[in-house]
């Protein structure tokens, strides 16, 4: 297992997001020993981090860290999930790139995440894309290999199906503009295989799916989610997995050749090894790690040993 690209590799369980913008940890779970306890684990066992998504200029969504009144924004949902309208609050990537510079000299193992603004236009949205580039390549040098770009946020308040097209142009034109650059993809649950396809064929080498499901696809005749007033929010966590799975299953057939790391839902080690019997070539960790950071330890080190 794990994916290997141009002398690069892509552990075998990866953690998504939960590591924050840096790729070293995410206040306020940085003050809980349990987590501190967690990023010791990652570290040692050289995981590879996926940052939270970077914008390319400073944006204030609905989760604000240092606003404990919009904390609301993540909450429990069933026994072991999550609901969250984190909604891409970042401090853009001018800040998230030193930072990210910074844990890597702390040897995390990182790759960033960026988010393309469709909704300020493509070709703004594509310019931006290549200008961050040249700004983590700055910071980052050598050790920028790869990029994740986030074309599946559900709080994002941009119609994620209708970017599709967007999404092409933009990994055609970062082909071309940045040939050495391993390009990784991740995807939603509302997206078609056949956009996992055309990725592919437009130059994507790895896929990542999928992001949160949308709280009304997970709860379809259940009542309003608590946070409709900003569209709902994306379930995570066990409440997921079983939609999750079988969107990766299906992935898997409709791209047989494809690295794809699986994620979404995996709150256990049963879990992420049903991932890896359906053909996941990396298993990525989020809302364990959060509500169960000692599961995600064993998950890590059976998988690291």
């Amino acid at each position: 297992m794990a994916i290997t690209i141009k002398n690069h590799a892509i552990s075998s369980i990866v953690t998504s997001t939960i590591m924050g913008h840096s790729g070293g940890g995410m206040f306020p779970l940085t003050l809980s020993p349990v987590y501190q306890r967690l990023k010791q684990v990652i570290r040692e066992n050289r995981i590879t981090n996926f940052t939270k998504s970077s914008t390319f200029e400073k944006y204030a969504g609905n989760f604000r860290p240092w606003n404990p009144l919009t904390w609301k924004y993540i909450q429990p949902i069933g026994s072991d999930g999550l609901l969250n309208a984190y909604g891409l609050t970042n401090q853009g990537v001018d800040v998230n790139a030193p930072a990210i510079a910074s844990e890597l000299q702390a040897e995390f193992r990182v790759i960033p995440n960026f988010y393309p603004q469709f909704a300020n236009g493509r070709e703004p949205a594509i310019n931006q894309t290549i200008e961050a580039i040249k700004i983590y390549s700055r910071f980052m040098g050598p050790d920028l290999w790869a990029l994740e770009l986030n074309f599946s946020c559900p709080n994002s308040r941009e119609k994620i199906k209708e970017n599709m097209e967007d999404a092409l142009a933009c990994v055609k034109t970062l082909k071309r503009a940045c040939l050495d650059l391993c390009l990784i993809a991740k995807i939603s649950y509302v997206h078609p295989y056949e956009f996992a396809q055309e990725l592919v064929r437009a130059g994507v080498d790895v896929i990542h799916a999928i992001n949160t499901i949308p709280y009304d696809l997970v709860y379809p005749n259940n009542r309003p989610s608590p946070l409709q007033a900003v569209g709902g929010g994306g379930v995570s966590g066990g409440p997921a997995f079983n939609q999750a799975l079988q969107y990766n299953k299906g992935l898997r057939e409709a791209t047989p050749n494809t690295s794809i790391i699986m994620g979404c839902g995996v709150m256990s080690l049963y879990n992420a090894d049903r991932y890896f019997d359906h053909g996941a070539n990396a298993v990525s960790l989020c809302t364990v790690c959060r509500l169960n950071p000692l599961e995600a330890e064993r998950i890590i080190e059976e998988y690291a040993a």
